[in-house]
């Protein structure tokens, strides 16, 4: 009970750290291992990082990211889920059918019902496998696998749990050159007229529309339990031009372990570092967290064949020669636009 109590203060306390407004700039020095140009605007880099936090355990931290340039219009970022509705699938299966999918990165949380019998969804907290076999209803936010938002040219696929856990879920709203990132309250959607978006959390990133100052915002009335944990990592965000459209949509994932806990850093990144490497690394005016720990993936078409295109590690308990991707709810890829 000791134990718990300690928890929650050491969550309050993070959490109201990460939610102040704060300009401070982390210097991160990076060694590019590998650059590949995956299309015309798009770009999959795999880098070693350091930088000066010490919730990053030194030498090296492998980061992996793909930017795609959005100002063309010949690349669109697009939500993906599974063939079967209650089935879970790894990011790189999503993308066989779609020859048009050049890189993806897993997408927000969802209810495992790959796991037999008790499952408690520590981030929708009350959610349980009845609610998660039922067919998707936006009148129902619970139903369905997934407890974020999944839309996908114009058909919800899962909507954003209304459970404990998930309270402030971030949202990208993909609209060509104004895709947004809108922080919402459990159980609410996007406007009608966003025909693609995805849902996880928690916020990393903000901007202030006033000086256009970016700034690390992780809201602290946000229950996310996945705040706290060191863990491989998964994050979304975007780069902003002159007139303040979005221009180059950047997917990151950072690899680690599984999750470990508030206290053990030898895991990967917690939210704060990773907002700071969006924000002070890839320059991003806003960025949310995707799913992290043994979720973390990204895969990049027609690299690593060994692998099948995953270019991530997240080891969860197995050796890391071992490790594959997990059976995900849905992603987020990159598409060539014809």
């Amino acid at each position: 009970m000791i134990g718990l109590f300690l928890l929650l203060l050491l969550f309050c306390f993070v959490a109201n750290a990460c939610s102040k407004r704060s300009s401070d700039t982390t210097t991160w020095t990076c060694i590019t291992l590998q650059e590949t140009q995956l299309a015309e605007g798009a770009i999959w880099r795999t880098e070693n990082c350091t930088n000066g936090d010490p919730l990053v355990e030194p030498p090296l931290l492998t980061v992996n990211s793909v930017h795609a340039d959005l100002t063309t219009g010949k690349l669109r970022a697009v939500p993906g889920v599974p063939t079967e509705e209650f089935g879970l699938q790894p990011i790189n299966q999503m993308a066989k059918p779609f020859p048009n999918f050049i890189a993806g990165i897993n997408g927000g949380y969802f209810w495992r019902v790959d796991v037999d019998g008790v499952w408690i969804d520590d981030v929708c907290r009350g959610k349980v496998r009845k609610d998660a076999m039922q067919h998707v209803d936006v009148n129902y936010p619970n139903y369905g696998v997934s407890d974020g938002l999944i839309k996908i040219d114009g058909v919800v696929k899962g909507n954003n749990c209304n459970c404990s856990g998930y309270s402030r879920p971030a949202v990208l709203a993909i609209d060509g050159q104004s895709t947004d990132i809108q922080v919402l309250h459990r159980g609410e959607t996007v406007a009608d007229n966003i025909k693609s978006a995805i849902g996880a959390g928690p916020n990393l990133v903000s901007q202030d529309p006033t000086t256009g100052e970016s700034f690390i915002d992780i809201p602290a009335d946000d229950d996310n339990i996945n705040i706290l944990e060191h863990a491989a990592n998964t994050a979304v965000g975007f780069k902003k031009d002159a007139t303040g459209k979005t221009a180059t949509l950047i997917m990151a994932t950072t690899d680690g372990s599984d999750e470990c806990g508030p206290l053990d850093d030898t895991c990967g990144l917690m939210s704060k570092a990773l907002a700071s490497l969006m924000k002070d690394k890839f320059g991003c005016a806003k960025a949310m967290s995707m799913d992290q720990g043994g979720s973390t993936t990204m895969w990049v078409k027609g690299v690593n064949p060994e692998r099948d295109g995953i270019v991530s590690r997240s080891h969860n308990t197995r050796p890391v020669e071992e490790d594959g991707p997990r059976n995900v709810a849905n992603g987020l890829f990159i598409e060539i636009v014809q």
